[in-house]
């Protein structure tokens, strides 16, 4: 980690009054607890903060972390626009409006005199943030609507990028991209003691600890170091329940989200190499198991800790009969997007996903061909 850049960034904290805090719409495991961590962190500092997650939707199996509950799923009003009148020399007798088709005509009458136009003038309020903590997200186009339509926000207000993905773009007035670190948890926990480890409490070692067993798959991969495990130990200490973690992030499936599970490994094809793995599901194996698409969650997850030497790893699964959604992860230093452009995916450069308006045989022939050549 840079020297200079706890420093910085605990400085543009202090400097601010409401802090946003934004990860990618298809928000990891990592980047939630680590959003979730930064805000029990600011709220120690006396900072007003909330966390926005284009169309959030909380898991269940995150659910157990504080404060989860309280991510929003969309911006509210950022910006209020002003319009200012001098009523000095005329008084103000009556107010009122309407809206006729799309437009809103406001009725003003003075007490004395008539308006004239350099009465009024007009003005943009500041943004509702001062400061924005951008976490584990490698471009700004992964947060989905919140940069999509407040695109001003991002460039007239300070940015904090918080990230270990060697593919970000650095877009951050303030970047701290650590591409050794097992994670962007681990990257708050070392900010935070540089700060001050002694405001580290339960719930904020539950968060991060989270996060550094969401990424690592329970330390099963290959970023995993001494220091990770001495990290993790020390938030064990501060009260974080790994077997709980644990059993939260991977041991709490359903009967019928362990049924679909089984149909996906059943049916898991692998190219001779090894290097390209991927599964299907029809609609009748929804219907059958009795789970949804929600169940699907952590699938992806699973495949990549057991299939080791995979660099691609696909899912099939039928939405309607003439209509294929599919999700791609791709491993190493391969960009998820860029392999299947030609569908339009959404997502990132590791995970993508997008539907191919057909059905699921010749959807699986296209993507695999795509990704194989």
């Amino acid at each position: 980690m840079p020297k200079q850049a706890p420093r910085q960034i605990k400085e543009l904290i202090n400097q601010s009054g409401k802090v946003l805090i934004v990860t990618k719409k298809q928000f990891s495991g990592d980047g939630l607890a680590s959003a979730l961590a930064l805000l029990l962190i600011l709220t120690k500092f006396n900072k007003n903060a909330e966390i926005i997650v284009d169309g959030f939707k909380l898991p269940g199996n995150l659910s157990f972390l504080p404060r989860a509950a309280e991510v929003k799923a969309a911006a509210g009003k950022l910006k209020k626009f002003i319009i200012n009148l001098d009523i000095s020399q005329t008084g103000l007798e009556d107010l009122s409006y309407d809206v006729e088709g799309h437009n809103l005509r406001i009725h003003l009458s003075p007490k004395q005199g008539v308006f004239t136009p350099d009465d009024l003038s007009l003005q943009a309020s500041e943004f509702a943030y001062d400061l924005i903590l951008a976490i584990d997200a490698p471009q700004l186009e992964n947060l989905g609507k919140i940069y999509d339509h407040h695109r001003d926000l991002f460039y007239k207000i300070p940015v904090i990028n918080l990230d270990h993905n060697p593919a970000n773009d650095q877009y951050g007035h303030l970047n701290l991209v650590d591409i050794t670190a097992s994670s962007v948890a681990e990257i708050i926990y070392g900010l935070l003691k540089d700060w001050d480890g002694e405001i580290m409490d339960k719930d904020i070692a539950t968060c991060l600890l989270t996060g550094i067993i969401s990424k690592t798959k329970s330390f099963k991969t290959s970023g995993v170091s001494p220091e990770v495990l001495n990290i993790a130990s020390e938030l064990i200490k501060l009260g974080a329940n790994r077997k709980e973690i644990v059993a939260q992030l991977f041991q709490t499936k359903t009967i019928a989200t362990l049924k679909l599970w089984g149909k996906i490994l059943s049916r898991l094809q692998a190219s001779p190499d090894h290097r390209l793995v991927w599964s299907r599901l029809d609609l009748h194996d929804f219907t059958e198991s009795g789970a949804s698409e929600k169940d699907i969650t952590g699938v992806v997850s699973e495949l990549i800790t057991n299939n080791p030497l995979a660099e691609i790893i696909v899912l099939f699964y039928q939405t309607a009969p003439e209509q294929t959604k599919v999700l791609l992860h791709t491993e190493s230093t391969l960009n998820a997007l860029a392999l299947v452009r030609q569908f339009s995916p959404e997502g990132d450069n590791d995970d993508a996903s997008f539907v191919i308006n057909d059905n699921l045989e010749r959807a699986e022939q296209l993507v695999l061909t795509a990704v194989s050549s």
